[in-house]
């Protein structure tokens, strides 16, 4: 079996991880990492790593062809929410025609995750808890509307994580929006020329946030495996650096509901915070392996055993996503040879 992780960057422990299911499955293959970049943490743990050109560039998609066309992945995940965009606009569905399973969404549905306003309007028409979402273009609205003490989040469209966030009252929104935008990009990742329209200004809820992921079989016929969930205690740089796991049921009926709508592939990682009324509401959707998965990892979940199992046909292990609640786990880092004289 040949399971391909693409844009690991930083995030190694997936390609070990995977690496690690592989053995436990008792299955035979290999987790190869593709990056543009060979210095990254994840080549260094990869059975194999493979170049690529940059996923914006205009060679990426050939290459990719050229190469699916040669070696026949199994399964191709990546990390990156711009790699996913260019994946989804039908490349996606050649690399299946060849064998592969490739967990991104339908082309008429990644744009809608990829551009926080559509996303917020498409969770609010389905009838999914969300908060009010406008585009910073939009703020003058906004602050009409805005009683004393309000507070809302600013940040960037497209953005991938945190970029861009900014947390003000009313009267401060025009210049946190313009402060944003300078940074914003668009949905190539590439510098975005529209300004405050870049941006998207959303109520700021007071309750904690959660991180949760969706587990969902590989074939993308949306049948939901499991729900894995944590508090965020502590944030650094827009990653979550404390987090404690918590009961994923709170959390079933929001990602039934957007694994109907969705139709995911493999994993979906959510971010929820409760309003004043303790009650979860999606701020956020990334249809992808995500970076808070770690802290159930740590608990006891397996998510790659999981998804190995749904690309070799196997039925379901329940276990395989289970986890204690009320593990407290931090990040931490680590270093990892990518290149050594022989």
């Amino acid at each position: 079996m040949k399971i391909v992780i693409s844009s690991a960057g930083r995030r190694a422990h997936y390609v070990e991880w995977f690496r690690e299911a592989l053995g436990r499955t008792a299955l035979s293959g290999e987790v190869i990492a593709m990056e543009y970049r060979l210095h990254s943490p994840s080549t260094g743990l990869a059975d194999r790593a493979v170049p690529s050109p940059a996923y914006n560039s205009p060679e990426y998609p050939e290459a990719l062809r050229e190469w699916c066309r040669a070696e026949r992945p199994d399964l191709f995940l990546s990390l990156n929410d711009y790699e996913l965009q260019i994946l989804s606009g039908g490349l996606a569905e050649e690399m299946r025609s060849m064998g592969c399973r490739v967990a991104v969404l339908g082309a008429e549905l990644q744009p809608i995750v990829l551009d926080k306003h559509r996303m917020a309007t498409a969770l609010a028409e389905r009838g999914i808890p969300t908060p009010r979402t406008v585009l910073g273009s939009e703020v003058d609205r906004i602050r009409s509307s805005a009683r004393s003490g309000d507070r809302f989040v600013v940040k960037h469209r497209f953005g991938s994580g945190s970029t861009g966030l900014r947390i003000v009252e009313a009267e401060a929104l025009p210049d946190a929006v313009e402060q944003s935008a300078q940074t914003a990009l668009g949905a190539d990742g590439l510098p975005a020329a529209d300004g405050p329209a870049a941006t998207v200004v959303q109520e700021a809820l007071p309750g904690p946030e959660y991180g949760v992921d969706g587990v969902f079989d590989v074939d993308g016929r949306g049948e939901l495996l499991g729900v894995l969930a944590r508090r965020k205690d502590l944030m650094r740089g827009g990653d979550t650096d404390v987090a404690t796991t918590v009961a994923p049921e709170p959390f079933h009926a929001a990602i039934r509901e957007i694994g109907a709508m969705l139709r995911p592939s493999a994993a979906i990682d959510v971010d929820l915070r409760d309003n004043a009324d303790g009650e979860p509401q999606v701020i956020d959707i990334n249809p992808r392996l995500g970076g808070g998965y770690p802290f159930c990892h740590r608990a006891g979940a397996d998510l790659p055993a999981a998804l190995i199992r749904s690309a070799v046909g196997l039925e379901p292990d329940p276990e395989l996503l289970r986890y204690r609640v009320g593990v407290t786990s931090a990040r931490r880092e680590e270093f990892t040879v990518v290149a050594a004289p022989r």
